[in-house]
């Protein structure tokens, strides 16, 4: 905790073995051209020391990886939850994967999952495929919770998969999920006020856009530098409506949460921001 705010990193990336880490971050690094130094590994080690030093109760997993090996990065993410239980496992999915997705989501939840990572840009698929149908149709009936890539990496954009454009659609068929869009929709302040007129289920993490980092702020465009957009965004949308998320090995939660705390925010809206959404979204659920 900071002061009396639970704390829940929304967004953060881990990986087994620093091996693994350092091949994925130099590879994605290169192909969204991120030229600068990331604040850490996301072992699970490093991500546990973060949350130690930094205050940080509750950390969500939002890991994703090659179709080839999704399952089991969706199982050994469980594993990795069920040994630290503030660490909260989301599952992705690939509509090339040969199973019933919604057995496997059943099978996953079992295990503890708490929600979808889906980051159709960097996976490679568009998320309005329609042997994902039943996946989504599942998830409306029971709400479980998908969290969105939205827009950009940085100042790549390999394909139109991670579009508002391209996303919209499912939230208006879907009204029963909660979905949530990473990176505040890209950092477009006229997408995220449309959005959040239109939609009740829909989300935004603050991660990247919302940054403390320096290096991120110095080369990601769609960073918001001036505190007085997030203020003024957040004014408009309501606090409850934004989930705090660091995108961590990439951004800081140290530097991030410096800023959320040192922001015009009332004690009401950093606390919605910091911890109460998330946990309301991935752990006081029905399903759980």
């Amino acid at each position: 905790m900071i002061g009396n705010f639970t704390i829940v990193d929304g967004h953060v990336h881990t990986f087994s073995s620093e091996e693994v880490s350092l091949k994925v971050l130099k590879s994605f690094n290169k192909i969204y051209n991120i030229e600068f130094e990331n604040p850490g590994t996301g072992t699970i080690e490093d991500v546990l020391n973060n949350m130690k030093n930094e205050g940080i109760d509750y950390t969500v997993m939002a890991n994703f990886a090659p179709v080839k090996i999704l399952h089991a990065n969706n199982k050994w993410t469980l594993e990795e939850a069920r040994k630290h239980p503030n660490l909260i496992p989301l599952v992705s999915f690939h509509p090339d994967m040969d199973v019933s997705f919604t057995s496997l989501l059943e099978e996953y939840i079992s295990d503890g999952a708490k929600g979808i990572k889906l980051h159709p840009m960097a996976q490679g698929f568009d998320p309005r495929d329609e042997r994902l149908k039943g996946l989504y149709e599942f998830c409306n009936d029971i709400a479980f919770p998908i969290v969105f890539h939205c827009g950009r990496v940085a100042n790549a954009r390999l394909n139109s998969f991670s579009d508002v454009e391209t996303l919209e659609p499912l939230i208006a068929m879907y009204e029963n999920i909660s979905f949530v869009l990473t990176h505040m929709a890209d950092g477009n302040v006229k997408d995220v006020l449309r959005l959040s007129r239109t939609y009740k289920n829909v989300y935004f993490d603050t991660s990247i856009v919302i940054s403390g980092y320096p290096p991120i702020r110095e080369t990601n465009k769609p960073s918001w530098l001036d505190d007085s957009i997030p203020e003024g965004v957040i004014n408009e949308i309501g606090a409850h409506r934004v989930v705090f998320g660091s995108d961590y090995p990439w951004g800081s939660p140290a530097w991030d949460l410096k800023r959320f705390m040192s922001m015009k925010l009332d004690d009401e809206e950093k606390k919605n921001i910091l911890g109460e959404n998330a946990m309301k979204l991935f752990l006081n659920t029905a399903y759980n």
